[in-house]
């Protein structure tokens, strides 16, 4: 049977198409953090499409990347700070949830230079 194989981004993007109007991007953030643990990739598909969002012009999808919590998006701080300065130019609203997750990355990564 030859079936079509449907990509991790083409799965969130209809998900995000689907929801209710006025979900909170925390809310559809917590169906992505839970896939992370139920894919036979441990999520490397889903932080791939993140990586994207993160990077992208659609606030919607900026915003519910950065409500994802169950990993961080970029492996180092300065990667994740790159990023962010990205977003709060654009978006300057959103610069207290990159705070909180680079607050949160140095608490768990105490020792990395700054």
């Amino acid at each position: 049977m030859n079936m079509h194989q449907i990509t991790m981004a083409e799965v969130m993007c209809y998900l995000l198409e689907r929801s209710i109007t006025n979900l909170p991007a925390s809310a559809l953030s917590e169906v992505f953090d839970r896939l992370i643990w139920c894919l036979d990739d441990n999520g490397d598909d889903i932080q791939a499409v993140r990586k994207q969002w993160l990077a992208g012009a659609d606030r919607r999808k900026v915003e519910i990347a950065l409500y994802m919590s169950e990993a961080f998006p970029f492996n180092t701080r300065e990667e994740l700070s790159e990023s962010f300065e990205n977003i709060v130019k654009a978006w300057p609203d959103l610069k207290e949830r990159c705070q909180t997750i680079l607050s949160e990355w140095d608490t768990q990564y105490p020792t990395e230079k700054r």
